[in-house]
């Protein structure tokens, strides 16, 4: 029998693999503004027609092409790793309405975002982010989008409506010169809306003032119980083969009468299923107990996202399946992964965010960091997975706050001094009592 080995990439698959969407939920109504944000005037009602599910194909796509595509970014360092690739992708599409240029194509290659047209892509951004949501008794997934805005910015009115009308993001202005109380908020933010799992996202230290002009930030919460769930009884001490050796960890195990499964070259894989049948997590299981460097370095992004369709039609089998209990909690800075998959212009001055702000044009608006926080917890009773991420963005040059201008009215006599400034000579001097009238 094959040893039972939960490689880190196993945690791809779960937001990835949904398989029938769920019930979209009734609208909430608008919350309150948080204490020290200044809310923003509420756009109006924008009338859009809502696209089928089918429509967001081509974003789910992009999203499971670019999910393989960091993963090999990512793969080098050492440990377990587990990130969330809708989060950012969701992040990203919240900035992507104000791109232009070669930065918006750069944007849409790597997420996929060229895949429905640009004037649809907020309503149709906004359809599967209803879809993916869950909220039953046993499977809950939420998804949650904020914009805060430096105080004194304003945003362009396309994007705001963009943004806060169609995407349902919460939009608020705050005092970026204030660091740590700006962090403490965002980051309240972040903890209400992934269970309180993810905790200081962003480091005060991150926000400069007289730079910071935008910071962006999804959540993303699941929780699920499994179909079948395993029996704590079952789950025994038993030996890992990790990289660095043997190990000893909590092995779960049971036998499934039906279970979606699939062998190829070098690997199986397996489909286990939440309550709801919505959600499953992917298993993707080396045959040798050294094999998942070279299964990785055979797998493309376009052979992962094929894979995943292939499982929702594989056979079910009878399997006995072994899974450790595996508790995760990773933090990364995602800036050079993202330049590395083609994201360049973004994080330099070439870049072109010119839709996004009032007064500010191409070259204006940078990214300084994109950070993503995630948690999961695999037990007998199910899973448990959040994350956050945060794109971060500056202006190129201080910005200083206008100030109110100071009132000198030349409207009575006067003296002047032209002065040599290098040396401080007065070169003439005189005085203005009467001007010329002014000819008529």
């Amino acid at each position: 029998m094959r040893r039972s080995i939960v490689p880190a990439l196993t945690a791809f698959a779960i937001l990835g693999a949904c398989q029938q969407p769920a019930a979209a939920p009734e609208p909430e109504a608008p919350a309150a503004p948080d204490a020290g944000t200044t809310p923003v005037e509420e756009p109006s009602p924008m009338p859009v027609a809502t696209p089928t599910l089918e429509a967001t194909a081509p974003l789910s796509q992009g999203n499971n092409l670019f999910a393989w595509s960091l993963y090999e970014t990512l793969e080098s360092k050492p440990g377990n790793i587990f990130v969330s690739p809708a989060s950012i992708s969701e992040a990203f599409a919240l900035l992507y309405p104000g791109a232009a240029g070669d930065t918006a194509t750069q944007m849409a290659g790597v997420f996929g975002f060229d895949g429905v047209p640009a004037d649809g892509f907020a309503v149709t951004q906004h359809t599967l982010n209803t879809a993916v949501t869950a909220d039953t008794e046993t499977t809950k997934l939420t998804v949650a989008n904020a914009a805060w805005l430096r105080e004194g910015s304003t945003f362009q009115a396309p994007y705001r409506d963009a943004v806060e009308g169609i995407m349902k993001a919460k939009v608020a202005l705050v005092d970026f010169t204030q660091p740590a109380a700006a962090a403490k908020l965002i980051n309240s933010w972040v903890e209400d809306h992934t269970n309180d799992k993810i905790h200081d996202l962003i480091p005060p230290g991150a926000i400069r003032p007289g730079l910071t002009e935008l910071i962006l930030t999804n959540a993303v919460w699941f929780k699920a119980d499994w179909q079948s769930p395993f029996k704590a009884e079952a789950t025994q001490d038993g030996t890992f083969f990790a990289p660095s050796g043997e190990i000893t960890a909590k092995l779960m195990s049971q036998t499934l009468k039906k279970a979606r499964y699939l062998s190829r070259d070098g690997y199986a894989a397996l489909d286990l299923d939440y309550a709801g049948d919505d959600y499953a997590l992917t298993v993707i299981l080396p045959d040798a107990q050294d094999g998942l460097t070279d299964v990785a370095a055979a797998m493309t992004a376009e052979s992962f996202t094929t894979l995943l369709t292939d499982m929702d039609s594989a056979s079910e089998r009878r399997v006995h399946v072994v899974l450790p209990k595996v508790r995760i909690e990773a933090s990364y800075e995602l800036n050079d992964p993202l330049i590395a998959l083609g994201l360049g212009d973004a994080f330099t001055s070439a870049a072109d965010f010119s839709g996004l702000i009032e007064g500010a044009g191409p070259g204006d608006l940078v990214i300084s960091k994109v950070l993503q926080k995630t948690f999961l917890d695999i037990d007998e009773k199910g899973t448990e997975a959040a994350a956050a991420t945060a794109i971060m963005m500056e202006r190129t040059a201080i910005f200083i706050p206008d100030e109110e201008p100071v009132e000198f009215r030349a409207d009575h006599p006067f003296l002047i001094a032209l002065r040599h400034k290098p040396t401080g000579t007065v070169m003439f001097m005189g005085r203005v009592e009467s001007p010329p009238p002014a000819e008529d």
